[in-house]
C-alpha cells in the first residue's frame, strides 16, 4: 500500500474542507477514467466519496472490505434508487475508484490491499444484486421517494419535490405510514448515472475536532 502527497485533507472535519476534497477527488478520478478509456459517468465517484464521509469514518482514502460491505450491501439498499439496468455500473464504479486510488498512490496505508478489495467486490456482487431487489431493506425515505417516482415525480424537479413533501407532511400519521410501507417495483427514472439518493438522507453528525477519535494515518 502506497501513499503519495495528497493535495487535499483525506479526513475533512468541515463541510468546506469536505467539498474541496470531494471536488478534487472526483475531478482526478474522472481524468483517470478518461486516460484509462473507462468513459466515466457524470458524477463518477460521488457514491463512495459521499457515503464514506457522511455515514462511515470520514476517511476518504482509507478503504477496507468492511467499508465496502457497509456502502454496497447496506447503504445503497437503504438509500439509493438505481435502475435495474444500471446496477452493474455501481460496482464497476467501486472497482474503478479503488484502482484509481491505488494507481495514483492515494490509497491510505491502513487500507486493505487493492487486490483484496477488488476480489471482495467480486465476491459480494451476487449479494449486492439480491439486496438491491429486497424492498424490506429500503429506508422509509427510499420507500416514500420510490412511491413518488412511480407516480411520475422527478427528484430533479425542485417544485414537485417540495409539493410532495408538503402533501406528505399534511397527511395523518396512518396515511404517512401507509405510504412508506409501500415499495412499488418497476420504477423508471432516467438520470445520467441511473441512480439517485433521495432527499431526506442526512449524513452522520460531525463531532467537534477535539472529541472525535483520532484516525490512523
Amino acid at each position: 500500500m502506497r501513499r503519495g502527497a495528497l493535495p487535499f485533507d483525506p479526513t475533512p472535519e468541515t463541510e468546506e474542507s469536505y467539498e474541496r476534497a470531494r471536488s478534487l477527488l472526483k475531478e482526478r478520478f474522472a481524468a483517470w477514467g478518461v486516460a484509462n478509456a473507462k468513459e466515466p459517468e457524470t458524477d463518477a465517484g460521488e457514491a463512495p466519496i459521499h457515503y464514506k464521509w457522511a455515514h462511515l469514518d470520514g476517511h476518504l482514502t482509507r478503504w477496507r472490505c468492511v467499508d465496502l460491505d457497509r456502502v454496497y450491501l447496506e447503504l445503497h439498499q437503504a438509500k439509493v434508487i438505481v435502475e435495474k439496468e444500471e446496477l452493474a455500473s455501481v460496482l464497476d464504479e467501486a472497482r474503478a475508484f479503488v484502482a484509481f486510488l491505488d494507481e495514483v498512490e492515494w490509497l491510505d496505508p491502513a487500507s486493505d490491499d487493492r487486490d483484496v478489495l477488488l476480489d471482495h467486490l467480486d465476491r459480494i456482487e451476487p449479494t449486492f444484486y439480491a439486496n438491491m431487489a429486497d424492498t424490506a431493506r429500503y429506508s422509509a425515505g427510499k420507500r416514500l421517494w420510490t412511491s413518488a417516482l412511480a407516480e411520475g415525480v422527478r427528484l430533479d424537479d425542485e417544485a414537485a419535490v417540495q409539493a410532495l413533501i408538503a402533501s406528505f407532511n399534511a397527511r395523518s400519521l396512518p396515511e404517512r405510514e401507509a405510504v412508506v410501507e409501500r415499495a412499488p417495483s418497476g420504477v423508471s427514472r432516467r438520470t445520467p448515472s441511473g441512480r439517485a439518493t433521495p432527499p431526506g438522507t442526512p449524513p452522520r453528525p460531525k463531532k467537534p475536532s477535539a472529541s472525535r477519535p483520532r484516525k490512523r494515518r
